[in-house]
């Protein structure tokens, strides 16, 4: 296993030593000494230094060297710990804001195009926050594109992967309110939807079919809260009528100011602290697991 795990890491400081050689890394690539044994540890090694020569004055004027240095660091990040990743990415924008805080909203195109939009050949929102969060919160940033990354910044604050989910307030189809903070349930299915949209009328009917779903929910367990977000007009209301009497309904128009929803329907599980566990959930992937854990607890009390 350490033979292979030096091989898997000599692969990624190979991959980028080419870049620097070929396409002009903007930084000089950490070597960890063979001192540092195991992957974890000499992949911090890389990231804890990366960017110690890094030149916040001279890089902006070479947007590809700093895309393709961006992507290295990116690369490198996952097989490293998460707590060294945000020290150096804080090293990063602290060197940035330092010297020119306009520079944060380029680092932060940058940083959306490798990590967070459809092209990027990965997503990971705990990559991109801290620089959404950069221009959101710099004083010295202006410009109108900053409104863009502060709408970004709220949404993933309260919207991604162990954060408290931000409560709410819903309509109900017969005109009423209601609360998010008031569900209580030990699980929770936050499915964001929309009428029109086919793949969430296959995913409402496999749900409302499914047999662990409701046991779960009559056993005071769960709660499946089917949220449109948009306002609580006729077309919604009838669509919301043919959904199981046992779910949570409701519209909520500002519910992409605060949730992400990168996907159709967006379905995300949270607990009883209103954590929130998993996002992006898939149909399958519920049910799956749901009746896997329906058919253990009947198998134990046999």
């Amino acid at each position: 296993m350490k033979k292979i795990l030096t091989i898997s890491f000599l692969l990624i400081l190979a991959f980028a030593m080419h870049g620097q050689q070929k396409s002009g890394l903007l930084v000089e690539m950490p070597v960890p000494p063979s001192s540092i044994e195991g992957l974890t540890q000499r992949s911090n090694f890389i990231v804890d230094k990366f960017w110690d020569t890094f030149n916040p004055k001279s890089s902006f004027s070479n947007l590809d060297g700093l895309k393709y240095t961006l992507s290295q660091f990116f690369s490198v990040a996952p097989y490293a710990s998460a707590d060294t990743v945000h020290a150096s990415i804080d090293k990063l924008l602290a060197k940035v804001a330092k010297a020119k805080p306009d520079n944060l909203l380029p680092l932060a195109r940058l940083a959306e195009e490798l990590v967070a939009s459809d092209s990027a050949d990965y997503i990971s929102e705990e990559l991109y926050f801290p620089f959404v969060q950069a221009v959101a919160t710099n004083k010295k940033v202006k410009g109108a594109e900053k409104s863009r990354y502060a709408m970004q910044f709220r949404q993933l604050d309260n919207s991604m992967t162990g954060r408290t989910a931000a409560d709410f307030s819903f309509t109900r189809p017969d005109g009423t309110t209601g609360n998010f903070s008031d569900i209580k349930t030990q699980h929770i299915l936050l499915f964001f939807y929309d009428p029109d949209c086919t793949d969430c009328r296959i995913a409402k009917a496999r749900m409302a079919a499914d047999i662990a779903v409701p046991t779960f929910i009559n056993a005071g367990l769960l709660t499946v809260m089917a949220i449109y977000p948009g306002e609580p007009d006729d077309v919604w209301r009838k669509d919301a009528a043919g959904l199981p009497e046992s779910w949570v309904v409701g519209a909520w128009p500002e519910a992409d100011t605060y949730f992400t929803m990168r996907n159709q329907p967006e379905i995300y599980y949270i607990d009883n602290t209103h954590r929130i566990r998993v996002k992006g959930v898939a149909v399958d992937n519920i049910l799956n697991t749901f009746n896997d854990i329906l058919n253990n607890a009947l198998n134990n009390a046999k």
